[in-house]
């Protein structure tokens, strides 16, 4: 479904109007600029995505009723409606053909944030929340497959909408977080892979492709620009 369907159909369970869901329902699917196939969902569509989006959004999004709603509750009405049950990371991962240049152990984050000093330097502190986010995927998978969540060129810029586009270290000096996020990646790779060399790997399975459509929703009734505007209704 269209980010706008799921957002229509926020708004028909908890109020207000589809805008005010439309940018969470859209992170979401952000993926499928990467890659037009449903392997894409890969990156954010399971429950850890999920959370992604709650640390991205905050614990709630006020709707335009002046309604607090969850963005976890949110995010898995998402989920639901884009495969036919509740999806972990780990699912995506089931036959995946790892490519052979993954490293068969991951580097301490301390090391990383220690290099990141060498090059830039501050404290190891201003340069940890970045590393350990990239691999606070490591709980995902038994193995180092866990690194096609992030550690790509869209991860890179994901890390930049997460901490900002700087990085503050030592007094008065700054340092791109994109460039201290590619910086993580070509040392844990050894190169710096754009996220489409993961999805193609991914095993398709039935259940990927299963999506409801707006109609099973009840989402197809004719609606006109005014109504929209006047009454917001969706249904």
């Amino acid at each position: 479904m269209h980010p706008y369907d799921h957002a229509r159909s926020s708004a028909r369970i908890h109020g207000g109007v589809w805008q005010d869901y439309f940018e969470l329902h859209s992170w979401f699917d952000a993926s499928k600029s990467l890659l037009c196939r449903f392997t894409h969902r890969a990156l954010r569509h399971h429950l850890e995505g999920v959370a992604e989006a709650t640390a991205h959004f905050g614990a709630d999004i006020r709707n335009s009723d002046a309604v607090d709603v969850d963005t976890m509750t949110l995010g898995v009405q998402h989920l639901e409606e884009d495969c036919p049950r509740i999806i972990s990371a780990c699912d995506w991962l089931v036959g995946f053909d790892a490519p052979d240049w993954l490293p068969a152990s991951l580097p301490d984050v301390e090391d990383l944030a220690q290099a990141s000093v060498m090059r830039f330097g501050g404290e190891a502190e201003d340069f940890l929340p970045l590393h350990r986010w990239f691999l606070a995927t490591a709980p995902w998978s038994e193995d180092t497959a866990h690194l096609m969540f992030r550690h790509h060129a869209f991860g890179v810029f994901e890390a930049e909408v997460r901490f900002g586009p700087l990085i503050h270290h030592g007094a008065g000096w700054v340092t791109p977080t994109r460039i201290v996020a590619e910086r993580h990646v070509q040392e844990v790779l050894g190169r710096v892979p754009p996220a489409t060399e993961f999805l193609r790997r991914i095993k398709g399975e039935r259940w990927m492709l299963q999506a409801t459509s707006p109609r099973k929703l009840g989402l197809d009734a004719p609606i006109t620009l005014d109504v929209m505007e006047k009454t917001h209704v969706v249904a």
